[in-house]
């Protein structure tokens, strides 16, 4: 069988078994077999496959088709333009986080024109480290803590890191949000679970039956650990610092009151993604 071959049969099975984006699946699964990009993949469509390639295809293929996601199958997984391991132990990166990163960013270069320091920052729910790590290639010299509740989400976070090269920028801290942190930060970023308990069976098989149920589950009303995490901030965040929260879409209505009342005079800005929903908020202390 060749490499077009394998490709046509599978997109044909991945559309039948209503698989998202069929085609680009299946062709993310040949060039992580093969170890070779799409240009390559396209470059020589009649290459046949050994019986070991396709011995690996078909499992794979087949993982695909219990709703493995595919991140967790070639263990990888791009944000922010970086490359990231992932598995089981960790949520998935998604798009949408990216917005977080770019506030975040956004905010480091309107504080770094007032302070000539270096930065303190916490990523809280750090999971695979992704967060921790786009913001210290894109903000230089900054300290950051990459915080989780979850020890096994801390062993991705730090392979990761030591993939990048960050062993001495970022710290993993082993803690339930902030209480593990002692300094006052000037930045807190936190991608939290944001789903309620109750809709998390109604999520795509693909997310509720194999990410870690811990990294999703928000509680009854789906923004508890969220106010939890606000309801320390005072303590934690350094004055003219800024607190970065993703949330999920219509949650700005329940969570503003909260901020409002825990970090009183703070600037409060609303950040929408690319689909045009309100996926940050970005909270601001008066210096």
């Amino acid at each position: 069988m060749t490499c077009a071959e394998w490709l046509r049969k599978y997109t044909s099975v991945f559309q039948k078994a209503y698989i998202d984006e069929a085609a680009d699946e299946v062709m993310l699964l040949l060039c992580h077999a093969l170890r070779l990009n799409k240009a390559e993949v396209l470059a020589r469509p009649e290459r046949a496959l050994t019986s070991s390639e396709l011995t690996l295809l078909e499992g794979m293929a087949e993982r695909r088709l219990q709703r493995e996601p595919a991140a967790y199958i070639t263990g990888e997984k791009e944000f922010y333009g970086l490359d990231f391991f992932v598995d089981h132990r960790v949520l998935i990166p998604r798009p949408e986080t990216e917005t977080l990163v770019e506030a975040a960013i956004d905010f480091h270069r309107s504080w770094a024109l007032r302070n000539h320091r270096r930065m303190l920052a916490a990523d809280i729910g750090t999971g695979c480290g992704a967060i921790a790590i786009a913001l210290a290639v894109n903000i230089q010299e900054a300290q950051l803590y990459a915080v989780d509740i979850s020890p096994v989400a801390l062993e991705v976070a730090a392979i990761n890191i030591h993939r990048h090269g960050f062993e001495e920028r970022i710290i993993p801290v082993h803690g339930n949000l902030l209480e593990q942190i002692k300094q006052k930060m000037d930045l807190i970023v936190a991608n939290l679970p944001y789903i309620s308990r109750g809709d998390l069976p109604c999520l795509q098989p693909e997310i509720h039956l194999h990410e870690p149920p811990v990294a999703l589950d928000g509680g009854e009303k789906g923004t508890d650990i969220i106010q939890a995490l606000l309801e320390q901030a005072p303590d934690r965040l350094a004055a003219g610092g800024a607190l970065v929260l993703e949330m999920g879409e219509g949650q700005e209505q329940r969570l503003m009151p909260v901020v409002k009342r825990s970090l009183p005079g703070a600037d409060i800005t609303l950040v929408k993604d690319l689909a045009g929903i309100n996926r940050c908020m970005k909270v601001i202390l008066p210096c």
